[in-house]
């Protein structure tokens, strides 16, 4: 199939994604935090949960250039945002610059899986701090938990939430991008952010943390991107 297809097979299952979200008992803890304007910052073991749960937000985020971006496109257009196309290491200039203007023009926000398209695994690429830095924004870490889900056996052992399963999604408090340090630095505090409200909601609802602790990660030199 081309990338057409996967396009249109994304705008399907995104109609899926609508008819099983509507079953969730959704709750958001701390939107009471977020600014006027922000970048989303995600894992993309949550993305599945999250993408849904943000849905008709209009806010802009980013597809690879690759089949399976197609297919993410169209499940993220379908649901009522805007998928720029491009990667770290495919387009991803002209993608920054297509999610600058969508910010400018007025989006709400702009939504990154901070560990995406392919990992290394809650390890924090730089591109969200660039942006951030470039429309002086802050960062919001976000993160989900459910009771009832399925985790996949993928790299970044992504949680699919099941039919009528309880949903809270949680909000970290925004980070000044400017005061975050080096990119490595900041990789290490927004991906620490993130993992912190994760294993804390995974085991007030999933009953125990269902990701290895984050000291035990390899280390991740964000440079080489």
């Amino acid at each position: 199939m081309g990338e057409r297809s996967y396009y249109l097979a994304g705008r399907l299952l995104a109609l899926a994604f609508r008819l099983l979200a509507w079953t969730w008992r959704e709750e958001a803890r701390c939107r009471e935090k977020l600014p006027p304007s922000y970048v989303l910052a995600l894992w993309h073991g949550r993305l599945i949960g999250l993408i849904p749960f943000h849905r008709d937000c209009r806010c802009v985020t980013m597809a690879s250039k690759s089949r399976d971006g197609a297919l993410a496109a169209g499940f993220v257009d379908g649901l009522g945002m805007h998928a720029t196309r491009g990667s770290a290491s495919k387009g991803g200039r002209e993608a920054f610059g297509l999610m600058e203007r969508a910010l400018r023009a007025g989006a709400p926000f702009a939504a990154l899986t901070v560990d995406g398209p392919k990992g290394p695994w809650r390890r924090v690429k730089p591109g969200v701090l660039l942006l951030a830095r470039r429309m002086r924004i802050p960062v919001v870490p976000v993160t989900l938990s459910c009771n009832r889900f399925k985790l996949l056996r993928s790299w970044d052992m992504g949680m699919i939430p099941k039919p009528f399963a309880r949903v809270v999604v949680e909000y970290g408090d925004p980070m000044d991008p400017h005061a975050l340090g080096t990119p490595a630095e900041a990789g290490e505090r927004i991906g620490a952010a993130m993992d912190e409200i994760t294993m804390r909601l995974d085991r007030e609802l999933a009953g125990r943390e269902l990701w290895p602790p984050r000291e035990t990660l390899p280390p991740y030199d964000p440079s080489a991107e």
